[in-house]
């Protein structure tokens, strides 16, 4: 005869179909999950054959059999997995587990935009705390500021991890640290580069006939990956301390100078082993910005590279490194051959061009904004970067800088980057896919409009900012 002691003590050591979900920004293929360890409550039953269910390229369920009985030792195992790095607990808001069900050490392996990714020693495991919530940990798992940051074996991938539910964790990518993993020896001009054209635009309306290029502003544009700023430039002599404002043209950005160097600042204080590549013009002819421009060097010495020739990365990391599109006048009683690199001269309008500073530094620039024919521009594209990665690592490499932008025209700056009203091919969906192919190549900087698509309601698109990246590995 069966008691309700029996009954209840059956209960305990039932095996459950315990499931969590993992949602992701990005698409990936063929996502793995390897147990490698695992601990729970005594007595309780443990199935390690896990079931991965995908419902769709960015949302997955796992699910593991197991008995659900929660006791101190599970969550202590769990808690000496992860030291050195932290935890997320699902509907809880304590950062740590006091009692768990079960825990387990696992590997996640997916292909992300062709990519293999690997993440080793990630620690789930599921409590209850009136509902049976889960938990993610791992060494590898880092609190800042802006988030919950988990790094692949790598440190090439990194995602900032949030729960949702009492079962859902969500993975979005973030290329904040991206030029982390570069070799210290590394070289500019030998580097792939995203960038912004028209950086300070993200101001401006819809109605300002097409001068606006981005939907971003300038922290959240570096927090994507960006790492070269388009940055153009009047004075505003009314504003003593902060005489520079952002124009496009004739279109004041709303943006003023200080602004842009104290997001750049701030960044580069979260991120030391970033380093962002600055051009800076003159936007209005006739005038002249080098005495107002000084006072922000002056205002801010220790925020950018001194030196006029590039050094090795090492050199340049945690700064600023400007580039000069105007013609830059010496002040007197300050060092003006530290204050960053001039392009060659004359910058020529709409065209493919090749120059070279005084100091010998070539560049390669493809600029031809005018180009309303993406077949056109995209060709145009294609040429400079294929002579970019035909050229990288020679002793006399220059600087190749690739527009793949297209000025007002026929269509907006938006629907050549994105499409719209027959634009065909569409300049950043032709990108990515010219860049979705595995292994090292130099494509040097790469400025876009619009970048990821995001900011109007669509879907964030980060494939283009990827596929540049992982260029250089």
């Amino acid at each position: 005869m069966k008691t309700t002691e029996n009954l209840n003590q059956a209960a305990l050591v039932k095996s459950w179909p315990n499931e969590f979900e993992i949602t992701l920004s990005e698409d990936i293929e063929n996502l793995q999950v390897k147990i490698n360890d695992s601990q729970i409550s005594k007595g309780q039953p443990w199935n390690s054959n896990l079931i991965v269910q995908k419902l769709s390229s960015k949302h997955w369920k796992i699910t593991v059999e197991a008995g659900r009985h929660k006791t101190k030792e599970v969550a202590n195992w769990f808690k000496s997995k992860i030291t050195g790095g932290t935890a997320l607990g699902c509907d809880t808001s304590a950062a740590l587990p006091n009692e768990l069900n079960f825990s387990f050490s696992c590997t996640f392996s997916f292909v992300l935009h062709g990519v293999p990714v690997l993440f080793s020693n990630i620690i789930i495991a599921q409590g209850n705390n009136g509902s049976n919530n889960w938990w993610i940990g791992s060494a590898n798992l880092q609190e800042r500021n802006n988030g919950n940051f988990l790094f692949s074996d790598n440190k090439r991938i990194k995602f900032n991890i949030h729960c949702f539910d009492v079962n859902g964790f969500n993975f979005k990518i973030s290329l904040g640290d991206w030029m982390q993993s570069l070799p210290p020896d590394s070289h500019i001009t030998n580097l792939s580069i995203p960038g912004t054209h028209d950086t300070g635009t993200y101001r401006l309306s819809s109605a300002d006939f097409g001068a606006r290029c981005q939907n971003y502003d300038i922290f959240q544009q570096l927090e994507d990956g960006i790492r070269f700023l388009d940055i153009r430039l009047k004075n505003n002599d009314g504003n003593a301390s902060d005489p520079l404002q952002l124009y496009h043209s004739i279109y004041n950005c709303r943006v003023s100078f200080g602004e842009i160097m104290k997001s750049c600042i701030d960044f580069l204080a979260q991120h030391p082993s970033e380093v962002i590549l600055m051009s800076v013009e003159n936007e209005q002819s006739g005038q002249k910005i080098s005495n107002n421009f000084i006072k922000y060097l002056q205002k801010y010495p220790n925020s950018y590279y001194k030196g006029d020739v590039f050094p090795a990365l090492d050199k340049l990391r945690g700064k600023i490194l400007f580039l000069y599109r105007f013609a830059y006048e010496p002040v007197a009683g300050f060092e003006n051959d530290k204050v960053g690199v001039m392009f060659g001269r004359p910058w020529k309008d709409n065209a493919t061009f090749e120059s070279a500073n005084t100091q010998g530094q070539k560049f390669q620039i493809e600029d031809n904004y005018k180009a309303h024919d993406t077949h056109k521009k995209a060709d145009l594209v294609d040429k400079n970067l294929k002579l970019a990665v035909n050229t990288a690592n020679t002793n006399s490499s220059p600087l190749f800088l690739t527009f793949n932008t297209i000025g007002m025209g026929g269509h907006t700056p938006y629907q050549y980057a994105w499409g719209g009203l027959g634009v065909d091919p569409e300049m950043n969906p032709w990108l990515m896919r010219y860049t979705s192919y595995s292994g090292k190549r130099s494509l040097g900087i790469i400025p876009l409009d619009f970048y990821n698509n995001g900011g109007n309601d669509n879907a964030i698109e980060n494939g283009l900012l990827i596929n540049i990246v992982n260029s250089n590995f």
